[in-house]
């Protein structure tokens, strides 16, 4: 079992609200908070055991083996919590031949989230209306941005998957788990025209967007319900409560989050908002409650 801190990142569009699930309190605007990283950008660090103070990066691509998976040299997933007080920018991730061909990453990026406090206006951004690129092209030119996006309606413990290629942004108040593979490529596609305290817009990355757009794109919003598998190409995810003790019986590592109550173990306590990893086949015994996200790659 390996037990890890988290990473806080302040945001132009962040608040308090991630303070309850252990993020830094002197960040003023944290939008968001890491507790399952392991690229060379972003690394959570091991805090217990022989690996105590080695970051996950290394002691996964040292000791691949200890994981059961050896699909991909890099760590496969990104797991962690946001919340977006404002509108976050509308944007498109790419897929894996994309970021392989054109940004030399290992993965794109396919998401999932799950809505622990619904969007004021109860919908995110996700799809497109338009039916092809060219019309796509042609409301840009015309600055019609509301006649592309569409909106996806969303409530509190929803779930939903977001394909790459996939129009998308998580609107104000919406407070999510997120899980993803382990990347950050981003394209922006809108930022609602947004300054900053200079005047200046944030940059969009129009053209890359266009390029990796999948106008028939749409996500789909299901409730999540407890023990109910969340089965997708890269990555299985499942929230369940758990007491006493929790088993990966799996051949391959998974990522346990805690999404409330903590888990006291011998030599510490995993609290709200933090995760461990159960190698393949481990059971552990603890005292407390909680419930938790349980995710493993494919």
């Amino acid at each position: 079992m390996l037990v890890l801190s988290t990473v806080s990142k302040a945001t132009i569009w962040g608040s308090d609200r991630l303070y309850a699930f252990g993020g830094d309190q002197t960040i003023s605007n944290l939008g968001q908070l890491y507790t399952a990283a392991a690229n060379q950008e972003l690394t959570c660090t091991v805090l217990n055991g022989p690996f105590a103070g080695m970051s996950l990066w290394q002691v996964y691509r040292e000791n691949r083996p200890l994981f059961g998976y050896d699909k991909y040299d890099e760590f496969p997933l990104l797991i962690g919590f946001v919340d977006a007080k404002e509108n976050l920018s509308i944007q498109i991730h790419p897929g894996d031949d994309y970021a392989r061909s054109k940004e030399n990453k290992p993965f794109g990026k396919n998401e999932s989230w799950l809505f622990l406090q619904a969007p004021e206006e109860g919908a995110i951004i996700n799809g497109c209306k338009c039916s092809t690129l060219e019309e796509v092209h042609q409301r840009i030119s015309e600055n019609r941005w509301e006649d592309i996006i569409d909106r996806l309606p969303v409530k509190k413990n929803d779930y939903v998957y977001v394909q790459s290629g996939t129009l998308h942004a998580l609107t104000a108040g919406s407070l999510v788990y997120e899980i993803q593979q382990s990347t950050d490529i981003t394209y922006r596609f809108y930022d609602y025209d947004r300054t900053d305290a200079s005047g200046n817009k944030r940059p969009l990355q129009l053209s890359k967007a266009l390029e990796v757009i999948s106008v028939d794109n749409r996500s789909c919003s299901v409730p999540c319900e407890k023990e109910k598998l969340q089965d997708h190409s890269y990555y299985t995810v499942e929230i369940k409560d758990v007491e006493g003790s929790l088993e990966n019986s799996s051949g391959v590592f998974c990522v346990v989050t805690l999404l409330e109550g903590e888990m006291q173990l011998e030599d510490t306590t995993v609290k709200m908002g933090s995760s461990l990893i159960l190698l393949p086949h481990e059971k552990i015994s603890f005292a407390g409650r909680a419930s938790v996200a349980v995710a493993r790659p494919k």
